[in-house]
């Protein structure tokens, strides 16, 4: 019972964690496409519309950090449900459901490091470059984080769906 309840729980958490990494991939792409913008207008010559740009990748940053807080407790708590798991038919799919949110994140956070570098090159000016650079940095060690989450959870499901063999009578060989 306390794998299943482990698991329920760490449903939540994978659904409200997926959800929030969507949320910066969307607040990137916006950041990303207003680079591009002020690419373009510095390579044309005109003045720079956006004058907010760089409080707004500040700002980012500072969500980033906040949220690589939340990501890093859920090695833990896999590892910690992988550790008491057993065999339980009503726990598998939970499981299943924790393994495909673990992925999905784990994909999400790859796709928002590409967009944090494609950002960072379209920058021209110094200082928002280096901005850039540390959030690209930032998100690299996000990407780091959940990598492992789809590999632990694909132990819990198999340790969730494997019955354990019956011990063998004393006196009896095992069973080969």
């Amino acid at each position: 019972m306390e794998t299943l309840a482990g698991l329920k729980q760490l449903e939540g958490q994978f659904g409200l964690v997926g959800d929030k990494v969507l949320a910066l991939k969307a607040k990137l792409e916006d950041l990303l496409w207003r680079a591009q913008r002020i690419a373009n207008s510095q390579k044309n010559g005109m003045l720079n519309p956006d004058t907010m740009f760089g409080y707004d990748l500040q700002h980012f940053r500072r969500d980033v950090r906040t949220f690589s807080t939340e990501i890093s407790g859920l090695p833990v708590l896999l590892g910690s449900i992988e550790r008491t798991a057993a065999y339980d038919e009503r726990a598998v799919k939970y499981a299943q459901v924790v393994m495909r949110l673990s992925v999905r994140i784990s994909q999400t956070l790859r796709g928002l490091h590409d967009t944090a570098i494609l950002a960072h090159q379209h920058l021209r000016s110094a200082d928002l470059k280096i901005e850039a650079w540390y959030l690209a940095q930032e998100i690299e060690e996000l990407v780091m984080k959940g990598q492992g989450l789809p590999s632990a959870a694909n132990k819990i499901i198999i340790i969730t769906s494997t019955p354990t063999p019956a011990a063998a009578p004393p006196g009896e060989p095992p069973k080969s």
